[in-house]
């Protein structure tokens, strides 16, 4: 029995761990406690113990609170009871009553690594960043790694260049690490300092003059800040150390546009869309800018187009299809948008905006059998959106289905709230329909309260 109690107070220990210190230091808390330590406790305790663990097991908290509380009357003095209880009341959000458990504990059995992590982790998350920070200055002894923690802490309550300086304390201890990478660029966003996190990534050049990556984000920094002289300058350096660098294109295009060689940045901008290894977050931004340099340049739009159909060959995405239907319907070629909303439609089906947009573009190009396709979707989606029943009524009228149109529309009319406007349109299109299926006088009725508003909207 006590075997059993031992190995259950191990994986107990260990499930109370975060995966960091599991996999960095296997620590446990009690780990040189076995069964025996806990003196002769008995057969009525143990059961109770594992009574306790069972609950927990399957989230019964508050009984496996009431089997702890039974053990700590008849064995008062065990940490590990206390230990437990706490994490307890954690689950439950009890944590003034988690965290006196924890200190309880600590009473008990000073300084575990463990029961202080918990505590830790307890005070960041209810963000008490005043014991959060207290505690794991405790934990830095065990290992330099809790540094990490403490610039969170720092982060947290604005202490930027603490932070910073911590996170550079570790890199030199323990080398470079992804995680404190972006932390430190969380850091810079929050702190609006981006010359320092220029700073920061040339200095990690200097050490390591191989190192692409950094480059890369150099190139996007200068970019961003409109530094297109050191982006390009960058860009060579990379190129010198990597001739077949493709993100290379991403500077040489912007620095190209600027100076005026159109060619050259049309060039830089169709590898851009041809790499397998840009993102396409960053084909988006080029294609985008160069979107806007060809809406001032009508002589470029065959290049956009050109570049249009290599993007689309690889990159899906609602966002660019609207930028680029909008660009189209700016110049009026509104029979080139529409293929693009409908892609925008594909990509992100229940967004309403794009619907409508698109509705009212099928429309305006008499694709009315498309557009009663969507609106009767979307409406299964949407049933009280009055616009929806407006654009499915004008596209069944236009295909003189007007009996169907009659139905969409009396349904819609209720929807409406506070718009004269969209409610003369529906009296209109419901004077259509009625006039198709022969009832003039209805039709009358209708066109008639259509005009009247009209003639209201007006003064």
């Amino acid at each position: 029995m006590k075997r059993n109690l031992y190995i259950l107070l191990l994986f107990l220990c260990l499930s109370m761990l975060s995966r960091k210190h599991i996999y960095a230091q296997d620590l446990t808390p009690f780990a040189d406690q076995n069964v025996d330590d806990l003196g002769d406790v008995s057969d009525e305790f143990q059961e109770t113990f594992f009574e306790a663990l069972k609950q927990k097991g399957i989230e019964n908290y508050e009984l496996a609170i009431t089997a702890l509380n039974r053990c700590i009357a008849m064995e008062p003095t065990q940490a590990i009871l206390y230990f437990e209880r706490g994490k307890n009341y954690e689950a439950l959000k009890k944590n003034d009553l988690a965290e006196e458990d924890f200190l309880k504990t600590l009473s008990l059995k000073p300084n575990e690594e463990a029961v202080l992590e918990a505590l830790y982790e307890l005070y960041y998350k209810s963000k008490d960043y005043g014991k959060a920070e207290n505690t794991v200055k405790q934990l830095i002894p065990f290992d330099s790694q809790y540094k990490e923690d403490l610039s969170r802490i720092y982060t947290a309550t604005k202490r930027y260049d603490e932070a910073l300086q911590l996170l550079d304390a570790l890199d030199s201890e323990k080398g470079g690490d992804p995680y404190r990478d972006q932390l430190r660029d969380r850091i810079y966003t929050l702190s609006g300092n981006e010359k320092g996190r220029t700073d920061a990534i040339e200095k990690k050049i200097a050490s390591n003059p191989t190192a692409e990556a950094d480059y890369l984000k150099l190139i996007y920094l200068y970019s961003e800040q409109g530094e297109t002289q050191k982006a390009y300058e960058t860009a060579l350096k990379l190129k010198e150390i990597n001739p077949t660098a493709e993100e290379v294109n991403l500077a040489l295009y912007k620095l190209y546009l600027d100076d005026g060689k159109t060619e050259d940045a049309i060039l830089a901008m169709k590898n851009v869309l041809k790499s397998n290894r840009i993102t396409p977050d960053a084909k988006h931004r080029v294609l985008n800018d160069f979107l806007l340099f060809a809406n001032k340049n009508p002589q470029y739009e065959g290049a956009l187009e050109e570049a249009i159909l290599l993007f689309d060959s690889q990159v899906a995405g609602s966002k660019i299809y609207q930028e680029l239907a909008n660009y189209f319907i700016s110049k009026g070629a509104k029979s080139k948008a529409l293929p693009y909303l409908k892609k925008a439609l594909e990509n992100d089906p229940d967004n309403i905006e794009v619907i409508k947009k698109t509705l009212l573009l099928q429309l305006d190009t008499g694709a009315f059998q498309d557009a009663e396709e969507i609106a009767a979707s979307a409406l299964e989606l949407y049933p009280s959106q009055p616009l929806l029943y407006l654009t499915y009524g004008v596209a069944l009228n236009k295909q003189s289905k007007f009996k169907e149109a009659i139905d969409q529309l009396e349904i819609g009319i209720d929807y409406i709230i506070d718009d004269t406007r969209m409610e003369s349109d529906f009296y209109q299109q419901l004077g259509d329909a009625y006039a198709g299926t022969g009832n003039v006088a209805k039709a009358q009725q209708y066109i008639d309260k259509a005009n009247a508003l009209k003639a209201q909207n007006n003064k």
